[in-house]
């Protein structure tokens, strides 16, 4: 990733919607609006500006403009604007986590022509978190509140002006006129950086956990550990289906038929992640595995092997489950449980 090494540039607030403006004659352009869902993104409309004083999105950008239209049957979205057409999209106002998300998955996916296609056509743009919630952990999963992973475009909020830099080099011709920001600019910019960091509360250990987590297999009463764990969980999987990095949607198609043939059609028209209870999770035999058997599948993959192979958690500390939970199940909680024990 490029680090931030070519001239910023300055705009008012006020401006912004010219500065989108100027990205739809290449792009169609989505931004954060406020709905009913707390904020969605839609296609810019000059009638309905951008938000950029907002957490985070209720679905991340991931799942609206990269996944398949498999993984919509779950979860109850109005997601019709970005159903794909072959345009060129830009997303306006992408929080850094969910932006670190999509390098993720660039990283798993990059062998998937479906999700190649999409992703070679998207333009990030990220806006600082100014104001990270009690619930976000990046900065423990190797992010932060002004990372610059996976952005083309890069915007702070300085109230009532804009820092903006090109990133990826792709923004380079929509920003050629816009004045530079001076060196007090950047200044404050830093200056609000450092106050966005200080604001994350929650800093986790977790260097040693995918050690551990193997440890637990061979030395350790494990069913016991993860029963109390997942204790109050539902297994209604609104956590894997708001998780910007969960992604097994994308393997259905390659053993669909092998699925079809051992329990019948049906199978085309679900999707089983490791949080529900059909056929996927069971592994096409045997008893259906019970609640904390998926518990702990769904943290050992994200805490234990994908940080092997890729030398960090598949999670980007953004917080979606721990809000949305409706059983009030915090992963932080978990996470930090699973560290202090003892399994020497």
């Amino acid at each position: 990733m490029a680090e931030r090494d070519k001239t910023a540039k300055i705009i008012k607030k006020a401006n912004m919607e010219k500065f989108i403006g100027n990205l739809s004659g290449e792009y169609l352009v989505f931004i954060p609006s406020a709905d009913e869902e707390g904020v969605s993104f839609r296609k810019f409309s000059n009638k309905a500006p951008a938000l950029t004083e907002y957490s985070n999105s209720y679905l991340p950008p991931a799942k609206c403009f990269l996944f398949p239209p498999v993984w919509k049957k779950f979860i109850p979205c109005n997601i019709e604007d970005m159903e794909d057409q072959g345009e060129n999209k830009a997303i306006f106002g992408v929080r850094p986590c969910d932006a670190q998300s999509i390098t993720l998955l660039d990283r798993v996916l990059h062998d998937n022509a479906f999700y190649r296609n999409k992703r070679s056509r998207l333009l990030i743009i990220v806006a600082g978190c100014n104001f990270p919630l009690d619930t976000c952990f990046c900065t423990s999963v190797k992010g932060g509140p002004f990372s610059v992973k996976g952005a083309d475009i890069f915007i702070t909020d300085m109230g009532d002006d804009l820092i903006v830099e090109d990133i990826s080099g792709k923004g380079a011709k929509f920003l050629a006129d816009i004045f530079n920001a001076t060196p007090s600019d950047m200044d404050r910019r830093e200056e609000i950086a450092r106050e966005s960091h200080g604001m994350i509360n929650e800093t986790l250990q977790l260097d040693g956990l995918p050690e551990k987590l193997e440890m637990m297999d061979k030395v350790f009463e494990r069913d016991g550990v993860w029963r109390k764990l997942s204790e109050g969980c539902s297994d209604c999987g609104l956590c894997t289906s708001i998780c910007p990095t969960c992604h097994c949607c994308f393997v259905l198609d390659d053993i669909m038929d092998m699925v079809i043939g051992e329990i019948g059609a049906k199978a085309a028209e679900d999707w089983d992640p490791c949080m529900f209870n059909i056929f996927m999770s069971a592994g096409l035999s045997g008893p259906p595995p019970e609640g904390h058997q998926r518990l702990q599948r769904r943290i050992m993959d994200k805490f234990c092997h994908a940080a092997k192979a890729l030398g960090q958690p598949f999670c980007v500390g953004c917080g979606r489950c721990i809000i949305n939970c409706k059983e009030q199940l915090n992963l932080i909680e978990t996470l930090t449980a699973l560290n202090n024990l003892n399994v020497a």
